[in-house]
């Protein structure tokens, strides 16, 4: 090649790379710094809620306004879509707190005695007559006893973040009115988990297990004689005064509810949204508590006006009851421990 060829190819090739530098296309020069809200582009866009009771329920009421709360307070960072009736594990309410531990579903909105199966410290809130009133139930879900129990949901890969409330759970059968122990025995009562099987058949009752969504054909059919459940968030919105006859107010055992997610989930996210989302929980669940107490008294009234004979024990009606329970309340105090037991005991005390 020419000497005067050679020099006119390195001077085209010198005036390219200098337009190359001048207009930005070489790719060399330094990127942009990333944006502080990087750590929030591993966001889901949808992040999945179980209850198992519908919308409608006060209980349900409080799952949907934690979601509301969610996309409020994060300012739609945070996407929780509310799957109600165990819709995500088929019906099923006691695989719920199975499915958020394996990280299968990201939050739920579940009563303590769904979860205790898994972790058995939450029997404390169904042990016979501990609780003799909504402030002992205060009492001891703001003690430090309420907040271990919370806790201990991290050894079992969950976040617990706050209590709501389904409230006492109260008898009703097909039958007669329950006024002594004497009253229950040779009923079919329909119950969930083991403390309520032990707690039926220490008064006499035949403990049936059966799932919710069985329960108001199963009354109607006769296949079993009765239930318990709170009055506004369970009785009253599924209508069960349609299939029972009487009604007892014996305040027997407390049902919390407590939101709580998936450990993974949770470590997720940055602790700006850790903190905005703890706060939804408690704000929604400090509404769904003050919802369903301020309904009670109208929901018994409203029983009374479809026909349901509602009887109220008084403390020496109640005794006897107390009495025959007391085996099972010592045997699950041992099993949920008998440190938590205690403090309840004592937050309770001090509330009177």
């Amino acid at each position: 090649m020419k000497k005067t060829a050679i020099i006119r190819l390195l001077a085209i090739s010198l005036l390219i790379a200098m337009v190359m530098v001048a207009t930005g296309c070489a790719g060399t020069q330094p990127q942009e710094p990333a944006d502080s809200g990087e750590e929030e582009t591993n966001l889901k866009a949808e992040y999945k809620l179980t209850m198992n009771v519908s919308n409608e329920t006060i209980w349900g009421q409080g799952g949907n306004k934690f979601a509301e709360l969610v996309k409020e307070y994060t300012d739609g960072k945070v996407n929780v879509k509310v799957y109600p009736n165990a819709m995500l594990t088929g019906g099923d309410q006691m695989r719920q707190a199975e499915m958020v531990q394996s990280g299968a579903i990201d939050f739920m909105v579940n009563s303590t005695i769904n979860i205790a199966p898994t972790i058995q410290e939450f029997d404390a809130f169904s042990l016979p007559f501990l609780f003799p009133t909504y402030e002992s139930v205060d009492a001891a879900t703001s003690s430090a006893a309420g907040e271990q129990l919370l806790a201990a949901m991290e050894e079992y890969n969950m976040v617990g973040l706050a209590y709501g409330e389904n409230g006492f759970r109260e008898v009703t059968n097909n039958k007669h009115a329950i006024k002594t122990p004497d009253d229950l025995k040779g009923l079919k009562m329909r119950v969930v988990t083991p403390i309520y099987i032990d707690i039926m058949r220490a008064l006499g009752a035949n403990a049936v297990s059966m799932n919710w969504g069985e329960v108001f054909t199963a009354l109607q059919q006769g296949t079993i004689d009765g239930q318990e459940n709170p009055i506004a968030g369970v009785i009253v919105p599924n209508k069960i005064y349609e299939v029972q006859k009487y009604l007892t107010n014996w305040h027997y055992s407390y049902d919390a509810l407590v939101v709580a997610a998936n450990k993974e989930v949770w470590d997720s996210f940055p602790a700006e949204i850790q903190d905005q989302i703890k706060k939804a929980a408690k704000d929604a669940m400090a509404w769904q508590i003050e919802l369903n107490r301020e309904s009670i008294s109208d929901g018994v009234q409203l029983l009374k006006d479809k026909g349901v004979e509602v009887t109220d024990l008084s403390e020496e009606e109640l005794a006897p009851f107390r009495e025959k329970t007391k085996p099972v309340y010592d045997k699950y105090a041992e099993k949920v421990g008998v440190d938590i037991v205690k403090a309840f005991e004592e937050a309770i005390e001090a509330a009177k």
